[in-house]
């Protein structure tokens, strides 16, 4: 009997060009999958915040240009607010509430927490969350709101943390309303008393009933001192330096090519014509060269008068923030191509204005009696320090401002509730504390500025 044949091999093997086509349609499918995924994350996946570098904001076309530019046409801040409001352009009005350098802090303050609220439902949580802190940081610095806005606005801020789900961020809010509250030497006893109820509400609305029975609980043995009148720093900056009429003509002249603008951005559905567009970048450019002219004629007096010096330094800024604004598009539409074309220049001039702002109001200080001298030193301080929480003073450098402020302070003669802030990662955060005037011998030395 012969062997039998071996059997064949079941196991067949498969050409090489079989694993490569496998291979490829697994990679195929990966990147299909992959851009199914990113697709739906732009479409339906949470947004990054527009706002939180304000002079870099990605998306200008948002901002509603006839809008905006009314804005160059003399128009009050509040009149553009209340139209961009009632048309629901909230990015409009982000524009207008943070690159606004006169803007009345009250008018600043109410208006970021109004975006804050307004994002939230329009799926622009990022925003919603960049805009709280904004409000939060800007309560605790103004220099020239009183203790029971602060307090109102936090304790607002805190309930809308509440209802984003920011339940830590919630309650370090509540602490900070907290510091007030207790310690602020300006709120009334039904004032302070209503302060605690609505403290401890919240806190037992983030499931913390032991927290806020003992903070509703706590008595109210002392009336509140009135208010301090408004800040020297704020009567100075409420005015505008003294223009020659050469000026004057200019900026009448450019706010009626604005007006212009806006009167056929409106009749076009949207958008202005070359021709206007054109005959208010030149209007602008020749405001600018009037300005520098009048800016440097005023900075050569020798005789000029601190306070006076102080105004023109603060109009500058308002103007170099006009011309970053249109160099950066954040108008809504490009109004200056000579000025977007060399915009790092314009930035760094805004961050030295700022920077000459700050350093040289010591001149100021130095002007006035000798008992409001801290005051105005701080009160400066905090002021610029709130350009820098809400991104408008471009390039800050917030280590110095931060150890400016908290030096300061701290060598102020005063009792009250202040600001204090420590840097983390190149970033401020700010808190409130209470203090008492140093002890004799222990007033430290300020830092120099930039």
């Amino acid at each position: 009997m012969t062997d039998a044949a071996p059997l064949p091999d079941p196991k067949r093997r498969l050409p090489p060009i079989f694993w490569v086509l496998i291979v490829l349609l697994v990679a195929l499918l990966a990147v299909g999958i992959g851009s199914l995924a990113y697709y739906a994350r732009l479409t339906y996946g949470p947004k990054e915040a527009l706002w939180a570098e304000p002079w870099d904001m990605p998306e200008p076309e948002r901002i509603n240009a006839g809008l905006a530019v009314w804005s160059l046409a003399g128009t009050e801040p509040s009149k553009v607010y209340q139209h961009a409001m009632a048309g629901e352009e909230l990015d409009t009005v982000a524009a207008l509430a943070l690159l606004t350098p006169r803007l009345p802090s009250g008018q600043r303050l109410g208006w970021l927490d109004v975006l804050a609220q307004r994002y939230a439902p329009i799926e622009r949580e990022a925003d919603a969350r960049v805009f709280l802190r904004y409000t939060t940081d800007l309560a605790m610095l103004l220099p020239d709101i009183d203790d029971q806005l602060r307090a109102d606005i936090l304790l607002k801020v805190a309930e809308e943390w509440r209802a984003l789900g920011e339940t830590e961020n919630a309650r370090w809010t509540l602490e900070q309303t907290l510091v007030l509250a207790q310690y602020s030497p300006y709120l009334t006893k039904p004032a302070r008393k209503q302060l605690f109820l609505d403290i401890g509400d919240q806190f037992v609305q983030l499931g913390d009933s032991a927290r806020g029975q003992a903070v509703a609980a706590i008595p109210v043995l002392t009336e509140g001192v009135p208010q301090p009148p408004v800040s020297t720093l704020t009567s100075v900056l409420s005015r505008y330096p003294e223009r020659p009429p050469s000026l004057e003509k200019l900026i009448a002249d450019r706010e009626a090519a604005a007006q212009a603008y806006v009167d056929d951005w409106n009749q076009r559905g949207g958008q202005a014509a070359a021709g206007v567009t054109s005959f208010l970048n030149n209007r602008l450019v020749d405001e600018d060269l009037g300005r520098d002219a009048f800016y440097d004629e005023v900075f050569s007096r020798e005789s000029l008068a601190p306070d006076e010096q102080t105004r023109a330094l603060f109009d500058r800024i308002e103007w170099y923030a006009i011309r970053y604004r249109a160099a950066s598009r954040l108008y809504g539409a490009s109004i200056t191509p000579d000025w977007e074309a060399k915009r790092m220049d314009l930035g760094i001039a805004l961050r030295d204005a700022i920077v000459a702002l700050h350093n040289r109001s010591n001149d100021w200080v130095a002007s006035l009696p000798a008992d409001q001298q801290p005051e105005a030193r701080v009160a400066m301080d905090r002021l610029i320090f709130s350009w820098a929480a809400i991104g408008l003073y471009v390039g800050a450098n917030v280590d110095l401002l931060s150890d400016t402020m908290n030096q300061d302070i701290a060598a102020l003669n005063a009792t009250g509730v202040f600001p204090r802030s420590t840097v983390e990662n190149g970033r401020a955060r700010i808190e409130l504390f209470y203090k008492t005037p140093p002890a004799p011998g222990d007033i430290s030395q300020r830092p120099p500025q930039q």
